[in-house]
């Protein structure tokens, strides 16, 4: 029986979201675009019958259909090599790079579209868990690919760490499972990738480090055009793209000891091994009959969570894809008409995932399948088949049944407590009165299409819901204040009428006032209530907090127009500011007003760590910075404006 779990729907390609400016600029360099790509990073990158695959190989055919243009993909040997053309701008940009600040000197970079830890692997027989600080003093030979970001974070964190480099992923690998060294630091996708295609059984990952790769796509500095229309045709990638992409690719990552079929094989030959010995040992001596029966008691609980875990998913308990082809071919050989199906998606995973780890991510979907139990029936059967795909299965249910079990799933996940995101789901039911296992598949694609119809209709809607349930996270977590936000959309809807700015422009000034803080909630709260200065390490994770915002407002058309102002919203006129160190008229208008606005009125109210600065002299420090951390025509505009008698704002 074939059964058709999935669909990918292709959009029409627009450049709708491009400005003028943005597709002359294309017109003109089309043929010029050229990015170069390794052929050794899987599952990221390589070859596949002599041509370009993986992860960033299917983003660039998606960031080709959504931009409407054609890149020149060049091939490179290693990283290394690929990394000096970028330098030399023989090539315009790489595929998936790591931002750092040596790089930062010659490259631009996008948000990240894939995150990737690095990990130490060893070979099994190494027991102890490894850390930099272990590695540094027990005298032993590291490896690290050449050419790679963690190089950089190696040197001048852990500069008494001794290592040698390698060419190629492989070769470490390969070195370290043949005793040729003794560990390697490395990315856990590569790493995975490699062992599972070369079934190389000698290694293991001993601890995961500290320092994350998070790849974006790096072009040539000079063109800083091409980065800001990449991350707009990133921005335009849907959640659905990006799960079949995961799906397609990071399963390895997923693979454990339970799905290895010799680990299978072992278990089995083991039970058969006991069950021998108990029927020898029971034929010569009936005294150790009590203890056969142990054995045998042990044997059937083992079976039994053995079939759980082929049948079950490990994280929502839910039934899995494999019991859910079970199930139907059973179905299939008797009459259940009615037969009616629900197809369930979350509709926040995503920015779950972002924004709170996917460890809030993996909660939200286990009180997701605790609402689809709790309101199904005994003879039902609900399967998790992706990672934020579920399948009802209701054989003997008819039409309204169905209708009225999604209207109260719905119901409960609209009444379920922020937690930190509200768990809202799109649903899709059919019902089909045929027998046989084409109207099976039939009846599963127009589920999922009333599944879709309904997520697309509801979509600005839900992420209204998404956002306010962040929103109250901010405030309840005291990340922000309402009072500060109250007091900065006000002044930002009067500045954009001084300015006789459009409604438009207005609206969106007073939007960014609004959320361009919501970053925040995807930081650990410690951060920000902290007494006392940072340290460098915690003043790097709370500089995240920009991309964290553009990462959620990006995923609606209604919030993404401010996406590039929250990203900006702590950039400095003189280029000093932060995430990319944009400088001048490079900031977005809106970003360079907000600042001014905010600034004013931290100074000027009561904080947890300054003391309340006077209008004067918060005019004052508004001025000195005038020209380094703000646009001098704006803070112009400000001071003259809140100077005047009886205007201005208190």
């Amino acid at each position: 029986m074939t059964f058709f779990l999935f669909r990918t729907r292709d959009a029409e390609t627009e450049k709708f979201f491009l400005t003028d400016e943005e597709k002359a600029w294309l017109d003109v360099h089309k043929d010029e675009i050229k990015i170069g790509y390794t052929t050794d990073y899987p599952p990221v990158e390589f070859l596949e019958d002599g041509q370009y695959a993986g992860i960033s190989a299917d983003y660039f055919k998606l960031l080709e259909q959504k931009l409407g243009i054609r890149i020149q993909m060049v091939q490179f040997d290693n990283f290394d090599e690929l990394i000096r053309q970028a330098q030399k701008k023989e090539i315009t940009g790489i595929t998936a790079a790591t931002k750092t600040p040596e790089r930062s000197k010659y490259l631009e970079f996008t948000v990240p579209y894939i995150d990737n830890p690095n990990v130490i692997i060893t070979r099994k027989n190494f027991s102890e868990n490894l850390t930099f600080e272990k590695l540094a003093n027990a005298s032993m030979d590291i490896l690290v690919i050449e050419g790679y970001d963690i190089i950089e974070y190696l040197n001048e964190e852990h500069p008494k760490l001794e290592y040698r480099t390698v060419k190629s992923p492989d070769d470490g690998i390969r070195m370290v499972a043949f005793g040729e060294a003794d560990a390697m630091i490395i990315e856990i996708m590569n790493a995975t990738a490699i062992i599972e295609r070369d079934n190389i059984s000698n290694l293991v990952v001993n601890v995961e480090t500290p320092y994350e790769s998070s790849l974006s796509i790096a072009t040539r500095s000079d063109w800083p055009i091409l980065s800001q229309i990449f991350n707009k045709g990133l921005a335009q990638i849907t959640d659905y793209e990006e799960k079949v992409i995961e799906q397609k690719w990071m399963h390895l990552q997923e693979q454990s000891i339970f799905q290895n079929i010799y680990f299978w094989i072992a278990i089995f030959g083991f039970v058969l091994f006991l069950i021998i010995i108990i029927i020898v040992i029971s034929a010569w001596n009936s005294s150790l009959k009590s203890a056969v029966k142990e054995k045998t008691h042990a044997i059937e609980k083992s079976k039994k969570e053995l079939e759980f875990k082929t049948y079950h998913d490990e994280l929502t308990g839910l039934y899995n894809r494999v019991y859910l082809v079970e199930i139907l071919k059973q179905l299939e050989q008797k009459s259940s008409l009615p037969f009616s199906m629900i197809v369930a998606d979350l509709n926040a995973l995503k920015i779950t995932n972002d924004t709170f780890g996917h460890k809030t991510g993996d909660q939200m979907l286990i009180r997701v399948s605790e609402i689809i139990k709790e309101n199904i029936k005994d003879h039902h059967v609900a399967c998790r088949i992706g990672g934020d795909e579920i399948v009802v299965l209701m054989p003997s249910t008819s039409e309204q049944e169905s209708v009225d079990i999604v209207e109260n799933i719905q119901n409960a996940t609209l009444t379920a407590k922020d937690d930190p995101i509200k768990p809202l789901i799109a649903l899709g039911c059919a019902t089909t009165y045929e027998d046989g296992h084409n109207s099976y598949s039939r009846l599963f694609r127009l589920a999922e299409d009333k599944m879709y119809a309904n997520k697309m209709a509801d979509s600005e809607r839900n992420y209204d819901m998404i956002i306010n349930s962040i929103k109250n996270n901010l405030y309840e977590n005291k990340y922000e204040s309402r009072e500060h936000i109250n007091r900065l959309v006000t002044m930002c809807g009067q500045m954009g009428k001084i300015l006789n700015l459009e409604k438009d422009d207005i609206e969106n000034l007073a939007l960014l006032a609004e959320l361009h803080d919501i970053g925040k909630v995807g930081l650990e709260k410690e951060l920000f209530l902290k007494e006392g200065p940072l340290t460098l390490e915690e003043w790097q994770r709370v500089k995240r907090h920009p991309e964290l915002g553009f990462k959620i407002v990006s995923a609606s058309t209604k919030f993404s127009y401010i996406g590039k102002g929250i990203f900006a919203s702590h950039e400095h006129w003189d280029g000093s500011g932060y995430p990319q160190g944009l400088k001048g008229e490079e900031i977005p208008f809106i970003a360079r007003l907000f600042s001014i606005v905010e600034a004013y009125d931290v100074m000027t109210h009561e904080g947890s760590y300054k003391p309340i600065y006077t209008k004067e002299r918060a005019i004052k420090e508004l001025i000195n910075n005038s020209g380094t951390q703000f646009d001098p025509n704006l803070v112009e505009l400000f001071v003259n404006y809140i100077r005047i008698p009886r205007g201005g704002f208190q």
